[in-house]
């Protein structure tokens, strides 16, 4: 059987109280990668670690059995890589993204967005005598609302709420930010009453990102060099936090997403939807006062002020943060590149979606066709309504060349193949049991032999890996320097590093390199993209060989072998990564990090040799990396291997030859890609998922209630949450079943049964609501019609 991993990255977009429907569609990512996680574990496998505990959802049942149907042919296993989100969007990608790390449920969640997503729940505390005065507009606010917004605001409930948002305080935002804090804690707190030591749909050697885009209201100052003069500055007002969990080992979760980061998550989240002229800005005063209310400790306070938001954490002062979308509503570029980055486990589809509650149509715009825009208009679409809708078509041709990228990889890789396969066969000489200490030698003749056969050609390749270190170290020593101030420091460092290593290139001569030379000994030292390269080639093979291996293994054992190999190539590849993260070294780095960076901010002619300090932070590093002591560990791993009598005749051979000869590969591929991995080249696809997507129910979809009044129209009536959660749900129930067949293969089930796979999961949706959504009766009922006229005769589908 076919074993495939569907490998999902979320954006969500912005859009005010459409975050009730953006709700909705992650509760139904959440259920399927539950459901994936749950069956994977009741399968034996222990990659994933979900809760045994909390039986499952109708619905999450329902997506079970539906990778259960389609398992006869493919077995496909649905994880999530990263998410993204910019103001709503980036509130319910806090949520998900704890929900995911620590298999949390959101039932809770979605209780407290019902409820407290309300304009009485939100709104600021009013001065009696204020609205007293203000009670005498009532009138004209009833003639405004019936002539001005017409047949919209009928409901009563939407226009007496409306009438008492309007009596609110005028030019002062209406909203509370410290209510809403209260809200996030408490919906975080009925998360964690769930939390359990360990539990995890992150699967193992595999991590969650998050990016949440917030705007910094007075910008951060950087300085940018130039010719002349030597440097500008400017304000970049653009913030985007990444907060991630790493499943490291089973039991060992590495992840900031825990009861102990909710104050910075929520404060993010506040950040992040602090739509201006709605809420006040954000400040860290106001997350402090309001955690001293409910008192709460803030354990990361000082880490998070830093590295998060660059702000010295004794002095915050007038720092202050308004919605994410103001500087990037759709954050695409976040997502794009940390999935360029993800290693898979099986051969792997790769789909990001994005969730935009309100797709704008395109229409022709003739000319004199349009009216002149007034002047109001003009300065509410300049100042709001054009930024956030800047078109997403760099980002997805981004992924297109990605995309091509990864053809022209594969094309190269097996062109290389005979070349590669005859010269290494020359140096193994037939040798079937490797030992780990020949193992190294024949890899040492290896990468010589590919070097000589280079020419002129290894010039170039030695200068891209030279100055990919010299990023990766600048970024290190700059972390380690301190947290704040890093992106003056880094750009100091490049300089400085980028001199020293071009005069190593220089001295080392042309040509293929003496493995005596300080060039040869730096990358040997410190190098350690390439290990981790070598490592995801050899992962990359053996994705390809399971197929092999599966057709003669009758008891499974073989399979389990590739497996545990493939988990100790990931071990590897993570004690590797460490290296690069400033947390992995002492004080003695740090204070040598600190002094090199303290002589660069002085002028040339004075303090301590520059190159000096730097050479002696270089060994030191190199030292702590211990590089050649994780090869002689690999070279054992791939020994034992060559020893398994299950795979030593079959895939065996073929993976250690592609380990020993990864050279001669790396030489054609790096210049290429640049890039740190290519354990696959699978191509990233795109979906949507938004009301007009909808295609069971319509060819037109369906109108969300939270659109009106400039889409804050859901804060105005609970009717009007519950029909954008719930159709949230349904839509995005109906879209992840399309991702997941399209994924499959064409034809992997009949119309019959995929029309009753679809009624079985909208069926569940609404047996899950119906006794939550009570505030429309009308509600469910024309939705259960409909759901049945879909399906016709056809269902038959049980769970």
């Amino acid at each position: 059987m076919k074993e495939l991993e569907l490998r999902l990255a979320f954006v969500f977009y912005g859009g005010v109280s459409l975050a009730i429907y953006m709700h909705g569609v992650s509760r139904e990512v959440l259920n399927l990668v539950r459901a994936s996680a749950s069956r994977a574990a009741g399968n034996g496998r222990i990659y994933v670690a979900p809760s045994l505990d909390r039986p499952a959802s109708p619905s999450e049942k329902v997506y079970r059995d539906i990778l259960d149907r389609i398992a006869g042919t493919i077995d496909i296993r649905v994880v999530a890589d990263a998410i993204a989100g910019a103001s709503a969007g980036g509130v319910n990608g806090i949520m998900l993204a704890r929900a995911l790390a620590h298999d949390l449920p959101l039932d809770s969640h979605r209780d407290l967005w019902l409820k407290n997503a309300d304009v009485t729940e939100l709104a600021r505390p009013q001065n009696g005598f204020s609205r007293y005065l203000k009670s005498g507009v009532s009138p004209v606010l009833d003639t405004l609302i019936s002539r001005q917004l017409k047949a919209r605001i009928k409901d009563p409930e939407t226009r007496d709420k409306l009438r008492t948002f309007m009596q609110s305080r005028w030019f002062k935002p209406p909203f509370s930010g410290s209510r809403y804090i209260g809200w996030m804690l408490d919906a975080c707190a009925a998360m964690d009453e769930h939390m359990e030591e360990g539990r995890t749909l992150i699967p193992r050697g595999q991590t969650l990102d998050l990016f949440v885009t917030l705007t910094d209201y007075y910008g951060q100052r950087r300085r940018i060099r130039i010719d002349d003069p030597n440097f500008i500055e400017e304000l970049d007002h653009r913030r985007i936090l990444n907060f991630h969990a790493m499943h490291r080992m089973p039991g060992d979760l590495l992840s900031q997403f825990g009861s102990e980061c909710i104050p910075e998550l929520v404060f993010a989240a506040r950040a992040t939807s602090s739509f201006p002229g709605a809420f006040a800005p954000a400040t860290v005063s106001e997350m402090d006062h309001a955690l001293k209310k409910f008192r709460l400790p803030w354990p990361n306070r000082t880490a998070f002020l830093a590295k998060g938001l660059e702000i010295e954490p004794e002095q915050p002062g007038y720092r202050c943060f308004v919605d994410g979308s103001v500087v990037m509503n759709k954050p695409f570029g976040p997502v794009i590149d940390v999935i360029k980055q993800r290693p898979a486990s099986r051969e792997v589809a790769r789909r990001l979606v994005y969730v935009d509650p309100a797709p704008g149509g395109v229409e022709a715009v003739e000319e004199n066709g349009q009216p002149m825009p007034s002047f109001f208009r003009t300065i509410l679409a300049s100042l709001a309504h054009i930024p956030r809708n800047e078109p997403i078509g760099d980002d997805l041709r981004d992924i297109e060349a990605r995309n091509r990228r990864g053809h022209w990889l594969a094309e190269t890789i097996a062109a290389a193949d005979p070349v590669v396969d005859k010269a290494v066969r020359k140096i193994l000489r037939g040798r079937t049991r490797i030992k780990a200490e020949a193992l190294t030698k024949y890899r040492a003749l290896a990468n010589a032999d590919a070097h000589t056969q280079a020419g002129y050609a290894f010039l170039n390749y030695q200068s891209l890996k030279l100055h990919a270190i010299c990023e990766r170290l600048s970024d290190l020593i700059a972390a380690m320097a301190g947290p704040t101030g890093r992106a003056e420091r880094k750009d100091a460092l490049l300089w400085l590093i980028g001199s020293h290593f071009a005069g190593l290139a220089k001295d080392s001569g042309e040509g293929p390199p003496d493995p005596d030379t300080e060039v040869v000994g730096l990358l040997r030292g410190l190098d350690v993209d390439y290990r981790v390269r070598r490592l995801r080639f050899a992962i990359r093979k053996l994705n390809g060989l399971y197929h092999r291996v599966r057709e003669m293994d009758d008891d499974g054992q073989a399979i389990a072998g590739l497996d545990h190999l493939k988990s100790r190539l990931y071990q590897q590849i993570d004690n590797l990564r460490w290296r690069w993260r400033e947390d992995f070294y002492g004080e003695d780095s740090r204070s040598l990090a600190e002094d090199l960076c303290q002589v660069l901010s002085q002028p040339p002619e004075e303090g301590p040799d520059r190159t000096t300090l730097l050479r002696e932070l270089l060994e030191h590093l190199a030292h702590l990396m211990g590089l050649q002591d994780l090869d002689r560990m690999q070279d054992e791993v791939f020994a034992e291997l060559t020893q398994d009598p299950l795979l030593a005749d079959a895939v065996g051979r073929e993976l250690t030859e592609r380990y020993v000869g990864f050279a001669f590969y790396d030489l054609v591929t790096f210049p290429l890609l640049q890039s740190n991995d290519f354990s696959e080249v699978s191509e990233i696809l795109v979906d949507r998922i938004s009301p007009r997507d909808a295609g069971s129910f319509g060819a037109d979809g369906f109108e969300l209630k939270g659109e009106n009044l400039n889409a804050f129209g859901a804060f105005f009536n609970r009717r009007w949450r519950e029909h954008d959660y719930l159709w949230g749900r349904l839509n995005a129930a109906d879209r992840l079943i399309s991702i997941v067949l399209s994924a499959a293969g064409t034809k992997i089930l009949s119309p019959e049964d995929e029309r009753a796979c679809r009624h079985a999961i909208f069926s569940a949706i609404l047996d899950e609501e119906e006794q939550v959504l009570t505030a429309d009766p009308e509600l469910i009922p024309p939705i259960r019609e409909q759901i049945a006229a879909l399906a016709g005769e056809t269902v038959d589908f049980c769970i």
